[in-house]
């Protein structure tokens, strides 16, 4: 019996070819090479999980990534090369780059009930805490630092009943702020940052 001849498809065999010559994982440098693209465009496939990879946590050569991971990639962009564009923006110093179909610019739009509920679920959290909390505790609360709740008491954007030494805020006003405008557009920051 003769054995068939399974034939592969030409744009996997192409990718193939190209991915021969880098070792397996790739490093940051590799990908960004066989793939023919910029710096900031790897960085923005990488940190945003476009492309899968493994962060060891380390400033330089912290990624890694598995050759059939580029691999579909590559095989995904020729198809949908929108999905993969960065959105306007990323290029700081092109003002002119195409909006991509989906932006990282997400908007958290609360309506009042979502408003309420967010209020809620900050009830339940603070129910054990003290009446009246420290900068340090409302961030923990918050998953802010120390720093940007001082700031932000400093700027009477959060009320606070003493400033000097430690700023105290009371729990009833830590509420109204989870609920404003401002505390919506921090986390909608904060989302996109660990995007």
């Amino acid at each position: 019996m003769k054995k068939k001849a399974v034939q592969q498809d030409p744009l996997a065999e192409k990718i193939e070819e190209i991915l021969t010559p880098y070792s397996d994982p790739m490093c940051r440098n590799e990908f960004r090479k066989a793939c023919h693209i910029g710096t900031r465009t790897t960085i923005y496939l990488l940190q945003t999980g476009l492309v899968h990879c493994k962060n060891n946590g380390r400033r330089t050569r912290c990624y890694k990534i598995a050759k059939k991971d580029v691999a579909e990639y590559l095989y995904r962009r020729e198809s949908d090369p929108m999905h993969y564009t960065p959105p306007s923006g990323w290029y700081y110093n092109c003002p002119k780059h195409k909006k991509p179909a989906t932006s990282l610019d997400r908007q958290l739009n609360y309506e009042i009930v979502d408003r309420l509920l967010v209020r809620q679920w900050y009830e339940k959290l603070l129910d054990r805490s003290p009446d009246v909390l420290t900068a340090e505790q409302v961030g923990e609360v918050l998953g802010y630092s120390r720093h940007t709740i001082s700031k932000w008491c400093c700027e009477g954007r959060l009320k606070t009943i003493m400033q000097t030494p430690k700023y105290m805020i009371p729990k009833v006003w830590i509420l109204d702020f989870v609920a404003t405008d401002f505390s919506t557009r921090s986390a909608e920051n904060v989302e996109n940052t660990t995007a």
